[in-house]
């Protein structure tokens, strides 16, 4: 399964809010994630995604009381917001397990993002918008294709974010991921390409 996403930093998170309400988006209760991202031991450069490179995520997730552990493999095709995805739900106790089998694998535990996500349905798109402990909100819209359409959509949700108001100067090209790495590095010479 392909998903292809777009993302921008969120200067007014209220007014986005509000505008959902009004367009009569159903949002759903909020979700606490925490990822932890692997990285494959010979990446070159582990500030972005390199593409055609496997990257390893465990997703803790808490909605209320429900608990849920996702292991996910992603692979960047296009670019970094545009990957092949594997997804599959495995238990709470077997997260130690399967950091082990992460490092016999060749990868190591690059970065731990956490956020507070909120999502809804704009038929086959999901809208998110996250707050992620140390770089603040931001909203995604993610669509999943069969197919190789990616470009078509990427421009389909870019064109979303256009009729919202969301300026380009405000779009974010990578992942929450390289974007705790960079500031882990002290990377701050690009933060425009976000």
């Amino acid at each position: 399964m392909n998903e292809i996403e777009v993302k921008a930093k969120l200067k007014d998170k209220d007014a986005v809010m509000n505008r959902f309400k009004e367009m009569g988006l159903e949002i759903h209760a909020s979700k606490h994630q925490k990822d932890t991202v692997f990285f494959p031991n010979n990446a070159a450069d582990t500030s972005r995604h390199e593409l055609n490179k496997n990257y390893l995520r465990i997703r803790e997730q808490k909605t209320g009381v429900e608990k849920k552990v996702l292991f996910t493999l992603k692979q960047s095709r296009h670019n970094q917001l545009d990957s092949i995805e594997h997804e599959v739900e495995i238990k709470e106790e077997d997260i130690l397990k399967m950091f082990a089998i992460f490092e016999l694998l060749g990868f190591y535990q690059a970065v731990i993002v956490e956020k507070e996500r909120i999502t809804a349905k704009m038929g086959d798109i999901e809208v998110c918008i996250d707050d992620v402990v140390g770089l603040g909100s931001f909203i995604e819209l993610e669509k999943f294709s069969e197919d190789e359409k990616s470009e078509e959509i990427t421009g389909e949700l870019y064109s979303i974010f256009d009729s919202w108001g969301i300026k380009k100067e405000d779009y974010v090209y990578v992942g929450y991921d390289t974007l705790m790495e960079q500031i882990k590095k002290h990377d701050f010479n690009n933060r425009r390409n976000w």
